[in-house]
């Protein structure tokens, strides 16, 4: 249909014509059809967006117990929440329940000082200064790895492979290990040369690695943060290491790759965000002009809690997106135990009391989920959540 002749259907359609032919009719015909779609579309998308305005500023007042069952463990054992389900660890062991308190699995060991590390259905544990590791899935033991090091720290990536810096004489090696238990990588550093590895974090493709390193020269302390490619774009560099920065005067002990594209570093005045789909960049720094007291993340924030010296608060606590902008920023007088993360809401808790926050910093709960808490654990449906405490695990919703 040429403009003419679709300027003269319109004429026709909105302002009526005898001469209107059955194409005509067929055109207005669909055309009502679409008017109709696209009023029912607007509608739906509107009450979507009112719901979910609803649902972030609604604020709670009480809570209620829909379900409960006896825990397990010792009082020296840890509980943390694991895959939509928990996990109890100690010194002699480790071991998963589902959400009802079933046991799923169970690993024995012995060690001194356990590490736990957790990422999406697997669990890592390690013995501090020791030189064994186990890795689990969510149906239990993949693999035991005797390093033939001394094991100073390590992570686990959401696919499985372990990161672990490791001591053997005067020499550190970081190490990548499959699932599988077998070694991927080996990377020998050096105080001389690199630095000393404080800390790494491999990305969720298992690709990128991010490596703080503490250099010491000319009795200044500097820090370098390296990043290596293990795909195809780091196959050409030197060791694959495909970007780095240096940051002078600075300590930086916490390096974290918070998604697939974006890691996250912390040092004692500077909050650092890189992002890259293969070499990441330095895309924001925050200065930090206070102590830092803890750090939390998620895919789309980093949280930061300070010492209050405004008012009578305790702690000041900031939320930043991962563009490095500050999203908003709350006063609590709580001892907290952890800071949850959970879609837009932020939930500061300890053994008897807990408070939530929307994104803007307004408070939606203060109150408790009872007595004796270790751990709460947000589930799928806003406003429920896994309450463990000393003797049982409860199911609760916010009211």
């Amino acid at each position: 249909m040429q403009m003419k002749s679709i300027t003269e259907f319109f004429r026709k359609f909105f302002f009526g014509n005898s001469e209107i032919t059955y194409k005509d009719k067929i055109l207005r015909h669909r055309l009502h059809i679409l008017y109709r779609c696209a009023l029912v579309l607007i509608l739906v998308l509107v009450i979507a967006a009112a719901i979910r305005i609803h649902v972030s500023n609604r604020v709670y007042s009480e809570y209620e117990v829909i379900a409960e069952s006896s825990r397990e463990g010792s009082e020296n054992s840890i509980y943390e929440s694991y895959y939509g389900n928990l996990l109890m660890h100690s010194k002699d062991g480790i071991t998963a329940f589902d959400k009802k308190g079933v046991k799923l699995w169970s690993q024995p060991y012995e060690m001194q000082n356990p590490i736990v590390r957790i990422a999406g259905q697997y669990v890592a544990v390690g013995d501090y200064r020791g030189s064994i590791i186990y890795i689990m899935d969510i149906n239990g033991l993949k693999s035991e790895v005797n390093t033939d090091m001394v094991i100073q720290d390590f992570t686990i990536s959401e696919k499985g492979v372990v990161t672990a810096i490791l001591d053997k004489n005067a020499s550190t090696m970081i190490r990548l290990i499959s699932t599988e238990g077998t070694t991927i990588i080996d990377m020998r550093t050096s105080m001389a040369d690199n630095g000393y590895p404080m800390a790494v974090s491999l990305s969720q493709d298992n690709l990128k690695l991010g490596v703080s390193y503490l250099k010491a020269k000319n009795a200044q302390i500097n820090t370098s943060i390296a990043f290596y490619n293990f795909g195809d774009v780091g196959q050409n560099k030197s060791e694959n290491l495909v970007s780095g920065y240096n940051v002078e005067e600075e300590v930086i002990p916490f390096l974290k790759y918070v998604n697939s594209t974006t890691a996250v570093a912390l040092g004692n005045e500077k909050l650092l965000f890189f992002k890259g789909k293969q070499i990441p960049e330095l895309s924001n720094e925050v200065t930090i002009e206070e102590e830092v007291q803890s750090i939390y993340y998620s895919e789309s924030y980093v949280v930061l809690v300070f010492h209050n010296t405004t008012s009578d608060e305790k702690y000041r606590i900031e939320v930043y997106n991962l563009n490095g902008k500050q999203e908003c920023s709350f006063l609590t007088d709580m001892e907290y135990k952890e800071i949850l993360i959970k879609n837009n809401d932020f939930i500061v808790y300890n053994e008897s009391a807990v408070e939530m926050y929307n994104k803007k910093g307004e408070e939606k709960y203060n109150g408790s989920f009872g007595e004796n808490v270790s751990v709460i654990m947000p589930l799928a449906s806003r406003g429920k959540f896994l309450v463990v405490k000393e003797n049982t695990i409860e199911t609760i919703r916010l009211r």
